[in-house]
């Protein structure tokens, strides 16, 4: 354990040099360069390239690529929906090159010290979390955390979602596949992310929840799969043990049962993030018929936020008034105002819109889904305007309600002391 923990200690050494030195230039990069090279030579030197590369396992490997893969993906499809802007990275080929250097060494340092910090561990699950937690500390800006008690909730919350949580994510994967199958297995899933944001000349330009949401989910999808294709043998390495599952057929099951909770779980986060407007996105069922025939009733339109100055005559655009939303098209623009109309109306709207009235502008209809939404309104309001207005209806549903919760509750407490008297005997 003496050549892990010295690594342990280079590594925090490293840290607070870092910290302490923040030089301005051409040393910028040039000095972490030599850090993370200077380590990886070390874990190198401690133990041999070949062991260190003797777990690379093709399979894992090919996993991590193709989960690094689908959070590109899903990173450019975000930047059609919301946008992108210019890369703050030269493309010179200074730059390019510094910019090369200083990346391929990070990565170099920081897979290579965890994937051999991994193999001399007789504890895996907590070794796992450890190093999550110290590489997350590596890789978030001190400075940041340093100025994070003065900073704004909403900075705040901006910081933990699209930093924190997705780096915990991010190593949390890393680490397992650096026990598993390695530095190769881990390089695999993080060079070509970390490729993209430093050597594309444009990076889509996400909010928060876009970030939070497209860093967190893959890494956990990918870590869901690599269970799932996991052999028993990798399974012991991460400390489960199918011989007290109930031997492969339980591992199997159990397998199953965390693939369908991880997609339910996405897809519940999914609506949640959809429907409150977290992402940019904010669906909206159209109730009347002021936009026939291009929105009919019980049509969800899905609203993107758009700056003002990209809206142009033609896009349909919604926004608030004391009435409430309303989706109209635009038909003209005076003197910064929006004039707008619906397409079933013979005459535009009366009052033209401020710019700082509109929500955003359509890109997407999806037919006749929202009459679900209406329907159960309706039957809600309905239901309560009944209740209310009703003393006798009232009593009836509170007392039918408790007799119902009382009855429940009664059933649950027999449950309990049968299975205790049973266990008892």
């Amino acid at each position: 354990m003496r050549k892990p923990l010295g690594v342990l200690t280079l590594l925090l050494a490293v840290e607070t040099l870092l910290y302490f030195y923040r030089l301005g230039g051409l040393l910028a990069y040039l000095l972490p360069s030599v850090c993370w090279t200077f380590v990886a030579l070390i874990v190198v030197w401690s133990c041999g390239l070949d062991r260190l590369f003797l777990k690379t396992n093709r399979t894992l490997v090919m996993i991590a690529l193709f989960t690094s893969i689908f959070q590109i993906t899903l990173l450019l499809d975000a930047g059609l929906l919301v946008g992108f802007g210019k890369s703050p990275y030269s493309f010179k080929p200074t730059g390019i090159l510094l910019n090369l250097i200083y990346v391929s060494s990070t990565l170099l340092g920081m897979e290579f010290s965890r994937a051999y910090i991994l193999s001399k561990t007789r504890k895996p699950n907590l070794m796992i979390i450890l190093t999550t937690v110290l590489y997350t500390f590596i890789q978030t800006p001190l400075a940041k955390l340093t100025t994070l008690p003065q900073a704004t909730p909403l900075k705040t919350l901006d910081f933990i979602g699209s930093q924190i949580l997705t780096t915990i994510a991010s190593n949390l994967l890393a680490s397992t596949l650096a026990l598993l199958g390695g530095p190769l297995a881990s390089l695999a899933y993080r060079a070509p992310i970390e490729g993209f944001w430093w050597f594309s000349p444009v990076l889509p330009d996400l909010t928060w929840g876009w970030k939070t949401l497209i860093g967190v989910m893959p890494p956990i999808v990918g870590f869901i799969t690599l269970i799932h294709q996991a052999t028993p043998m990798e399974l012991r390495k991460l400390g489960i043990k199918p011989e007290r599952m109930g031997g492969l057929k339980a591992v199997k099951r159990e397998r199953r049962e965390a693939l369908w909770t991880v997609a339910m779980c996405t897809a519940i986060i999914l609506t949640v993030w959809f429907s409150t407007g977290l992402l940019g996105l904010f669906p909206t069922v159209a109730i009347s018929g002021s936009m026939r025939p291009t929105i009919e009733v019980g049509d969800i339109a899905i609203i993107v936020k758009t700056p003002v100055e990209r809206i142009r005559p033609g896009d349909i655009i919604q926004y608030a008034t004391p009435e409430g939303m309303v989706l109209h098209r635009v038909i003209d623009i005076k003197d910064g105002y929006f004039i707008t109309k619906g397409d079933a109306c013979s005459t535009p709207d009366p009052e033209p819109v401020h710019p700082l009235n509109v929500r955003g502008k359509l890109i997407a209809i999806i037919p006749k889904l929202g009459w679900a939404s209406i329907y159960v309104k309706e039957a809600i309001g309905t239901l309560w305007s009944l209740i209310t207005t009703n003393n006798l209806t009232l009593y009836g549903t509170v007392s039918v309600a408790t007799a119902t919760a009382a009855l429940a509750f009664y059933k649950t407490r027999r449950g309990r002391r049968w299975k205790r008297r049973r266990w008892v005997r």
